[in-house]
């Protein structure tokens, strides 16, 4: 439960309710419930739909992120899932400057990341799976994202 991108400043020092406490259960027959639900507002064909949408808009960041002088992809995408970082900053420093650029994004209020770590090393996480998200909204995150990352690679930091 204390998954490295369930971690954050608020929840760490105790600011605010982690509803993610306070939901069903996880046992066999509350997993079928939520299941259950989600078939039935959806359906199958609405499920794959959105499936498929969250990877199209997953290649379409992942793209721009490859074509990026200070950004890399951290791993392979996963469905809606990227996971990126500054190029050329490892260790401590480089887990700073990865800090840093989260903390910038967060503060635009424009765009919704997180962090994880991968081999003990911070990357940026976003997904690109939301219900409601749109080619549009993927772009404007990336607008951000491109904005804040300018400069930051080899340890240099945005100013």
């Amino acid at each position: 439960m204390d998954s490295e991108y369930l971690k954050n400043d608020a929840s760490d020092s105790g600011a605010v309710v982690d509803y993610e406490h306070w939901q069903l259960p996880l046992g066999r027959r509350f997993r079928a419930l939520k299941l259950w639900f989600v078939l039935r507002r959806f359906g199958e064909e609405g499920i794959v739909n959105h499936v498929r949408q969250g990877v199209v808009h997953r290649q379409l960041l992942e793209g721009l992120i490859a074509k990026h002088p200070d950004l890399e992809l951290a791993a392979p995408p996963s469905l809606s899932l990227v996971c990126f970082r500054v190029k050329g900053v490892d260790g401590e420093e480089g887990n700073d400057v990865q800090h840093a650029l989260l903390r910038d994004l967060k503060k635009t209020g424009n765009c919704f990341v997180i962090h994880t770590k991968l081999g003990g090393e911070v990357v940026i996480r976003m997904a690109c799976g939301g219900m409601e998200q749109s080619q549009e909204d993927v772009l404007a995150a990336w607008g951000v994202i491109e904005a804040m990352s300018k400069g930051r690679s080899g340890g240099k930091k945005n100013q």
